[in-house]
């Protein structure tokens, strides 16, 4: 008795699980596409789907997604055009709405207030679709995923039929089974109507996930190709973005070059010919700045010119001890309550500075934030004293290239698009950019400024391309690749960096800076030049202590101290230096290592590493926070078509 008890237990228990999963087991009992091929290529598609409800996905209806988005037999991918014609449930209308995306268009049937009680539904979808035909050299082909391989529903059958233009027959026919990529072959094929239709159906139920697509091929010409008014529209269509990209990088381009052409070019160069005195009212610190368009360097080199052009004329002394250089004011012979006066405005800067500290300025680290201070004093003294003097920054005419740049980049994203697929990358791509472009400031900020005008705009343009090219590849890579690269991010950079250049070449020297600056190399001409070629010059001056002091600083401002140095230690090497050999040691100089024989290694060596010690005083910076013959072959997956759907 117990075990009948034990037995009608398990047999209940047994059917009440079989009957819950019966319940609960949704899926398209069959899947019937009818696809009808137009002569002019357009392809009129009728889907027959059942299922089978049971209110777990399907509850209200389902959804069909449909691509559009086509490979043709270039490779490239497009959008092909879409029209829904009807929707039916059980062979009456029913009611829809349809959501679009980049990847095609989404159908929902059903009504969302309404619920469906469990049973079988067959759904009716037919539309029309264009450019799906790919045109090869020695045929056309019909390539058509006919279920998709989204689904998530098992697919007990499916069955495909392609009906050719009139008087068309197939040339060759086959079809491909299982997951994305794959090349199952669980179907059977069949002609019918003297092969102008040809019939495809699955052999086995196709898993969640897994689909059917088809592949028919016809004589070449059996399908009219687009015309060259259709080619040129798609061509346009699906290049916009290419197109709208390189039409605005070019606008942008011509802008800036006849921007450029206008006012950024620079005066001729005039004759240049040994200069054996200063350029008239040029300090050495604005030579320095003339010279190399801008402080390059941060401005130090000027700095440590103007330093000595002030020791030079007795109102600083330089006091080195253990490798430490101490500017000391000298506050004798002059009046004390003018400090500045008759000063150019870098120098008076320099010495106001210092005058308002009361107490001489070593260079180390200690005094780190007050160097950085009368750094920075000293460089605004010295733009006041040149702004629009000796260049035109010419900035104003950046603003409409900036403008045509934004209006390049806003079209794009109105217009151009993205393709299927390349929404992550974009994201991503930018992502990345904005980690690159941080890092990229920070090493201008850190090495740049330190470098002159052309070295800046050449290590500018690496370290922002191997930034960029960093960005896409990390891109790329994070996103799982992508069929296609976007143009969005590329043209934008592009826009950027030419932006960038035209920021420096837009600016130019004035018909007085150009003149200064052929006066400015004529001096470097004759400091570089070594004794004995010096002497050679015509109506070369006598060298002297005082003509070697008046002449230093412009050497140490225009990089030049080594060889005009060794030229006086040359010269005092002569009979008529010998005098001055004996006795010479600046006042304005206190050194334990001074040796006059050598002053190349004394005087010059400090004089050119003063610069070094104003920027190793520095304190650290913080850190930001800121087509063609032949089989194109296939699989399942392939074609156009294609998509998947469910319940909702």
């Amino acid at each position: 008795m117990l075990n009948r008890i034990s037995a009608g237990v398990l047999a209940a228990f047994v059917l009440l699980v079989g009957v819950m999963g019966a319940q609960a087991d949704e899926r398209i009992l069959k899947f019937v596409s009818d696809i009808d091929v137009a002569r002019d290529g357009t392809l009129t598609v009728t889907e027959t789907i059942t299922v089978r409800a049971e209110g777990d996905q399907i509850r209200r209806g389902i959804f069909r997604d449909i691509p559009l988005a086509v490979e043709g037999a270039n490779g490239r991918i497009y959008k092909a055009g879409f029209k829904l014609l009807s929707v039916l449930q059980d062979g009456v209308p029913a009611p829809y709405h349809t959501n679009g995306n980049s990847q095609g268009i989404r159908i929902y049937v059903g009504d969302e207030n309404t619920f469906l009680a469990a049973g079988n539904y067959t759904y009716t979808f037919s539309y029309e679709t264009d450019r799906q035909i790919r045109f090869f050299e020695d045929r056309d082909e019909v390539y058509w995923n006919v279920t998709g391989n989204e689904w998530i529903f098992p697919v007990d059958e499916a069955i495909a039929r392609v009906v050719l233009p009139e008087g068309v027959k197939a040339s060759e026919w086959t079809a491909y089974t299982g997951g994305y990529g794959e090349t199952g072959n669980a179907f059977e094929a069949q002609s019918v109507q003297d092969a102008s239709e040809v019939v495809f159906r699955t052999t086995a139920v196709l898993p969640p996930y897994e689909g059917l697509s088809v592949n028919v091929s016809l004589p070449k010409g059996a399908v009219t190709p687009p015309s060259e008014a259709d080619k040129l529209e798609y061509f346009v269509n699906d290049y916009r973005s290419e197109l709208i990209g390189t039409a605005g990088l070019l606008l942008v381009l011509l802008y800036y070059f006849a921007a450029w052409w206008m006012v950024g070019r620079d005066p001729a160069e005039g004759v240049v010919f040994p200069r054996f005195s200063p350029p008239y009212r040029i300090s050495p610190a604005l030579a320095k700045y003339i010279d190399s368009r801008g402080f390059g360097d941060g401005g130090w080199v000027a700095l440590s010119a103007a330093c000595l052009n002030l020791a030079v004329k007795k109102r600083l002394r330089l006091e080195e001890e253990d490798s430490d250089t101490t500017l000391v004011l000298n506050r004798t012979g002059r009046d004390e309550h003018i400090p500045g006066f008759g000063l150019p405005k870098g120098e008076a800067a320099l010495e106001e500075w210092l005058n308002g500290r009361g107490s001489p300025l070593t260079l180390n680290k200690a005094n780190g934030t007050s160097i950085q201070a009368l750094g920075s004093k000293f460089r605004a003294a010295i733009e006041r004293e040149s702004r629009d003097v000796y260049f035109r920054t010419n900035k104003r005419y950046l603003i409409p290239g900036f403008i045509l740049s934004l209006v390049t980049i806003v079209a794009l994203l109105a217009f151009g698009g993205l393709q299927p697929g390349q929404e992550g990358f974009v994201i991503v791509f930018l992502v990345f950019s904005v980690f690159a472009t941080i890092i990229s400031v920070n090493l201008g900020k850190a090495i740049f400024r330190f470098a002159s005008m052309k070295l800046r705009m050449a290590l500018i343009f690496v370290v922002f391309g191997l930034a960029i090219s960093g960005a896409a590849f990390g891109a790329y890579h994070v996103n799982g690749g992508v069929e296609s690269l976007p143009v969005l991010p590329f043209i934008a950079v592009a826009l950027v960096a030419l932006n960038i250049l035209f920021f420096f070449l837009i600016s130019a020297p004035t018909a007085l800076g150009r003149q200064a600056l052929d006066e400015i190399e004529g001096l470097r001409m004759y400091l570089s030049v070594a004794e004995k070629e010096r002497l050679n010059m015509a109506k070369v001056p006598d060298m002297s202590t005082g003509h070697f002091e008046e002449l230093l600083p412009y050497a140490v401002a225009l990089g030049v101290e080594k060889p005009w140095a060794k030229a006086f230690e040359a010269w005092l090497t002569t009979a008529a230096g010998a005098a001055a050999a004996a006795s010479y040691h600046p006042g304005w100089y206190s050194g334990s290592h001074f040796d006059a024989r050598h002053v190349s290694d004394s005087l010059g060596q400090t004089a050119s590493s003063m610069a070094g010690s104003f920027r190793s005083s520095l304190p650290a910076p913080k850190s930001s926070s800121s087509g063609s013959s032949g089989s194109s072959g296939g699989f399942s997956g392939g074609g156009g078509g294609g998509g998947g759907g469910g319940g909702w």
